[in-house]
């Protein structure tokens, strides 16, 4: 019995293991929000990381209460067909049947995303699933609980019931977390434990974190994402990569934009080069 116990652990830690290898694949780069196949197209000729579908953003003000931020499956479908790169679906937060449908579309994540049409105030089981989960956090305390809750990649939280959503709120909150990692340097053991019991996660996680002074998984940036110098932004500011928001689709010259962006994550470190594409914007 002890035996079959120690392989199924084993076996549990081996594929949270292999979900994080997974979400590694977005790091150092941008994973740009898509409403059909043409934008998906357009993002993966340009150097996109992968792509996130969407429902479209809303325009009538009265739609803006109810508004979903899961995708036709028909266009989840499509946009599977059209590109060979990742493609993460969205779900509302708490939806076990939109994941299943998502799952069953074909998707390679899900990004559980908190909204105004939360399904639950309890998040999707994920600890099992064989695909990897996105989950927004506002701190470490959030983004302890969601990676002991299976998280395979952490983001930034964006409340979709903000009109503009701005980038000033995501730096906020990437400083925040990294502030809050730092300061676990001069935490004592009880202090550590006090962290964990709060964080609703094994103290092995927080010990975890203030060893590598970063996240076990990847943290993109999300919310305001729209000009390349935003992604440089976030990307100096240590985000392993940034969700681009739909509405760059919405400028005169949408692919100019989206190259911009997905170079602005590579040269970051480079004002120069950064330069010549925050004037191609």
């Amino acid at each position: 019995m002890a035996d079959a116990a120690k392989a199924a652990q084993a076996a549990k830690e081996k594929l949270a293991r292999t979900k994080v290898y997974m979400a590694n694949m977005f790091k150092g780069g941008v994973i740009v929000a898509v409403e059909n196949g043409e934008q998906a197209k357009i993002a993966e000729k340009l150097g996109a990381r992968g792509v996130e579908v969407v429902a479209p953003v809303p325009k009538a003000p009265a739609l803006e209460v109810n508004t979903t931020v899961t995708a036709d499956p028909a266009v989840v479908r499509e946009v599977l067909g059209a590109v060979v790169l990742p493609v993460v679906g969205r779900i509302r937060y708490g939806h076990m049947i939109e994941a299943q449908v998502m799952k069953a579309c074909g998707v390679n994540a899900i990004d559980e995303h908190e909204g105004t049409t939360n399904a639950s105030d309890e998040v999707v089981p994920k600890a099992d699933d064989t695909l990897p989960y996105f989950a927004g956090v506002a701190d470490l305390k959030e983004a302890l609980c969601a990676i002991s809750a299976g998280a395979s990649l952490i983001r930034t939280q964006f409340k979709e019931k903000e009109e503009n959503p701005k980038v000033e709120v995501t730096v906020g909150i990437l400083n925040k977390i990294y502030g809050e990692i730092a300061a676990l340097k001069t935490k004592t053991e009880a202090e550590l434990k006090a962290i964990a019991k709060d964080g609703r996660c094994g103290v092995a996680l927080v010990e975890q974190i203030k060893r590598l002074q970063r996240l076990p998984v990847p943290l993109f940036a999300d919310g305001g994402i729209v000009l390349p110098t935003d992604v440089a932004m976030v990307m100096d500011l240590k985000a392993d990569g940034a969700i681009v928001s739909q509405v760059v689709f919405q400028v005169p010259d949408p692919a100019r934009r989206v190259r911009s962006m997905v170079m602005a994550a590579a040269h970051f470190r480079n004002p120069a080069i950064l330069l010549q594409f925050v004037e191609d914007t």
